[in-house]
């Protein structure tokens, strides 16, 4: 099974992580001519291209002038992130089997790295899968990335059990071209709803935390069957059978 997670905004490159393992990104060389065309624009450019504010845009142009394996910080993944997810991922918390078994099973999709396993060592970046970055390869980061991150993605497949345990947002796993995958490939896309008075909703905030927390559900408990994964309880949620279909399946509570 190949989980895919989505990345965070939010990071965290202070020296605390409970692993010493690491290993490079499968894309470095791509996310390098990413990062020379970001060097092209200006402050003000860096600020309209990500529609973000003036003080991010600087921190920005800050990542991407200092983004250099010599003198800038470098963090596993897992544990760079710090986003809602990876609150629920809780990587800090992993003994040496979970760091493992997630280097094997988890990819997490990024708009500068292409896909990442946990323990690649990434340099601080801002870059989302939705931004409309001219490149070499088309008007955005989708044609850039969606022949190289399709064909890893249907490698990744082949050497597992072809299950696609997709836990990332819309943006970021429609960049995987389902047509370069294996013929008899399963995905499934867990949902996580909450019980208000209008019925089962979705809550972006708590659906979130819930993918990384389904994410270490499954590393934890090193799930190969897909069919376990609808024992998932934590935090209260319960598979909803009457709810999912074959391919999407729901958790509420």
């Amino acid at each position: 099974m190949i989980i895919t997670l989505s990345p965070a905004k939010v990071l965290d490159f202070s020296p605390k992580v409970s692993t010493t393992e690491y290993s490079e990104p499968t894309f470095i060389s791509e996310a390098m001519e990413l990062n020379d065309i970001l060097k092209d624009l200006q402050v003000t450019e860096i600020g309209h291209l990500m529609k973000i504010n003036p003080k991010q845009a600087l921190e920005v142009y800050q990542y991407i002038h200092s983004f250099d394996m010599d003198i800038s910080p470098r963090k596993q993944a897992a544990a760079a992130y710090n986003g809602i997810a990876y609150t629920g991922l809780n990587s800090a918390t992993f003994d040496d089997n979970d760091w493992k078994f997630a280097q094997q099973h988890l990819v997490i999709l990024s708009g500068l790295y292409g896909a990442l396993r946990p323990s690649d060592m990434i340099m601080p970046y801002r870059l989302e899968m939705q931004t409309k970055l001219a490149n070499s390869k088309g008007k955005d980061l989708y044609d850039y990335w969606k022949q190289d991150i399709s064909a890893y993605f249907n490698q990744r497949l082949n050497e597992d059990n072809k299950v696609w345990l997709n836990l990332s947002s819309n943006e970021y796993s429609k960049v995987i071209d389902k047509k370069q995958l294996p013929k008899d490939f399963k995905i499934i896309t867990p949902v996580f709803k909450e019980q208000t008075s209008q019925g089962f909703k979705q809550v972006t905030v708590y659906a979130k935390k819930a993918r990384g927390m389904m994410a270490r559900y499954v590393i934890q408990k090193q799930i190969e069957n897909p069919e376990e994964i609808q024992l998932f309880d934590s935090e209260g949620y319960t598979f909803a059978a009457f709810l999912s279909t074959d391919s999407e399946w729901v958790f509420i509570r």
